[in-house]
């Protein structure tokens, strides 16, 4: 995985703490890091490829308010790395 977007990961894996629940916000994520639209796209795009984060059902809540919900598979990567 780049490095970007590990970060990006790690940073979504901090909004949710001990909450049991696995809404992150990818643009709130993003803006910490001073990450381009661009750079944010190519790293969202390889974090569904690579199953650590997955769309709503409903796409528009993805794609408009940038809200993924993290993958017990993301979760670990972050943990364990």
């Amino acid at each position: 995985m780049d490095e970007r977007s590990m970060q990006l990961l790690k940073v979504m894996r901090e909004q949710l703490g001990e909450t049991r629940g696995r809404s992150v916000d990818a643009g709130a994520a993003a803006k910490s890091l001073g990450m381009y639209p661009e750079t944010l796209d190519r790293s969202l795009l390889y974090l569904v490829r690579a199953g650590y984060i997955e769309e709503y059902a409903d796409r528009s809540m993805s794609s408009r308010n940038g809200i993924f919900l993290i993958t017990l598979q993301g979760i670990a990567a972050i943990d364990n790395a």
